[in-house]
C-alpha cells in the first residue's frame, strides 16, 4: 500500500519516551541499572551475618576461657595447696621370733608422722590402705593406716600395728640366713611401704570425686629386732614419695 501525497512516510524508528525529558528514564532503574542480578545483595548480607556470628562465638569462648583460667589461678594463689609430708618417727619391736628352721613370727609398731601444712584444706584418709615391712623385697609383716580426717595446719602421729607369720618354706634359704647375719651386726636394712587413699576437703565439701593414692617408701637401717620393748635406733633413712590421681590397691 503506498502513501498518498497527503500522508508522509512513517519514520524509520519510534521514540517510546523522551530521554531528554526531566524525570523520565528508560527502564525500572532509571539511568543506573544494576550491574549484578538482584540476588547479590541478599547473599552478601547472609555471609556478613554468619561471619559476625562466628566472631561473636569465638570472642565469647575466648573471654570465658580467660575468666576460667584466671579464677583457677586466683584460687590456687589464695588456697595455696601443699602436699602433706610423712616420716617414720618411731619403730618398736613387740615380738620377733625367728627359729633355726626359719619360721618367723613378727609384731612391730611403727609411728608415722603425718603433717598437713594446708591452711584451708583438710585431709581425709580412707579405707583400703596398707603398710608393709619388707626385708630384701620379702614381706615380713603388714598393717593398715586407720581411717580418719586430719584438720588443717595439723600434725598427727599415726600408730600402725604390723603383724606377720612366715613359714620356713616361705622364708628359708639364703634370705633367712642373710637376715640372721644382719641381726648379729645390728644393722638390718628394712623398707616400709605405705599405700593410702587420701581425699581433700574444704569445709564439708570433698575436693576430689575419687581419693587419690599416696605412696611412700622409706628405706632405713635399724639396730635391733630381737629385743622386744627396747628402743630401736633408726639410721640412713631415705624416702621415695609418689602419688596418682586415683588410688590403686
Amino acid at each position: 500500500m503506498h502513501s498518498g501525497p497527503n500522508h508522509p512516510p512513517p519514520p524509520p524508528y519510534v521514540m517510546l519516551q523522551d530521554q531528554g525529558a526531566p524525570g523520565h528514564y528508560p527502564g525500572p532503574h532509571g539511568r543506573n541499572p544494576p550491574r549484578f542480578n538482584g540476588q547479590y545483595r541478599p547473599n552478601g548480607r547472609r555471609k556478613n551475618t554468619c561471619l559476625r556470628c562466628y566472631c561473636c562465638f569465638y570472642c565469647c569462648f575466648f573471654i570465658t576461657l580467660v575468666v576460667i583460667i584466671a579464677a583457677v589461678v586466683i584460687s590456687f594463689i589464695i588456697i595455696n595447696p601443699r602436699v602433706p609430708e610423712y616420716k617414720i618417727n618411731d619403730f618398736s619391736v613387740k615380738a620377733f621370733n625367728l627359729t633355726p628352721d626359719f619360721n618367723l613370727n613378727a609384731h612391730f609398731v611403727i609411728t608415722v608422722k603425718a603433717e598437713n601444712p594446708n591452711k584451708q584444706i583438710s585431709m581425709i584418709y580412707g579405707k583400703g590402705s596398707s603398710v608393709t615391712l619388707l626385708y630384701s623385697g620379702k614381706k615380713l609383716c603388714s598393717g593398715q593406716v586407720p581411717d580418719f580426717t586430719q584438720p588443717t595446719k595439723n600434725t598427727t602421729m599415726i600408730n600402725v600395728d604390723l603383724k606377720g607369720e612366715l613359714k620356713g618354706s616361705d622364708f628359708g634359704g639364703s634370705l633367712g640366713e642373710s637376715l640372721m647375719e644382719k641381726m648379729k651386726s645390728d644393722k638390718i636394712p628394712l623398707t616400709v611401704a605405705v599405700r593410702v587413699p587420701v581425699n581433700a576437703a574444704m569445709g564439708k565439701m570433698h575436693v576430689l570425686k575419687d581419693p587419690m593414692g599416696i605412696y611412700v617408701n622409706c628405706s632405713m637401717v635399724v639396730n635391733n629386732l630381737s629385743q622386744p620393748d627396747k628402743k630401736v635406733g633408726i639410721s640412713d633413712t631415705k624416702y621415695n614419695f609418689d602419688f596418682s590421681y586415683k588410688f590403686k590397691h
